[in-house]
């Protein structure tokens, strides 16, 4: 079980993976799984014509979060959000109710200090610090294509 709720790792900035992402998804509607707390993608994503919808079970209300799941998305992303859960299991759950949409995934991961060892890195947060590669043999196990580009790996 999940003990740290990772709402404290939130930030207001429009997330690197984000701005390397939406350009490519005009006219889509995205579900952002652990978007955090601020609109600040919401608003990157109007500009460019791409509906995003946030999903947050820490960071945002029960009614944002039921029209989140209920926005029939054509493509996922979930930024920096496997590296902050501490638990295994609750990660590879996270990955499983990705993977359920059976839309495009994009996932990207903060590599923290990149020795694999997970600690907590400030009050309330904790880091699992793998780098990117890392994840693929276990998104490999959700997904039937996965691809790693730079730090943005792609699930199909």
């Amino acid at each position: 079980m999940q003990q740290m709720t990772s709402a404290a790792t939130s930030i207001n900035q429009v997330n690197p993976a984000i701005r390397t992402i939406l350009p490519q998804l005009t006219g889509l509607t995205i579900l952002d799984i652990g978007g955090g707390k601020y609109d600040s993608n919401k608003i990157y994503a109007a500009g460019l014509g791409v509906t995003l919808y946030v999903y947050d079970k820490f960071n945002r209300t029960e009614k944002e979060n039921i029209e989140a799941l209920a926005c029939n998305p054509d493509t996922i992303v979930c930024n920096n959000v496997l590296n902050v859960i501490d638990d295994g299991q609750a990660m590879r759950n996270l990955i499983a109710f990705c993977a359920s949409f059976q839309v495009p995934c994009y996932f990207s991961v903060y590599e923290g200090n990149k020795s694999a060892i997970g600690s907590i890195s400030k009050k309330g947060c904790w880091q699992r610090n793998w780098k990117s590669i890392n994840y693929l043999p276990i998104l490999k196990k959700f997904f039937n294509h996965v691809s790693y580009k730079g730090k943005l790996i792609i699930c199909q």
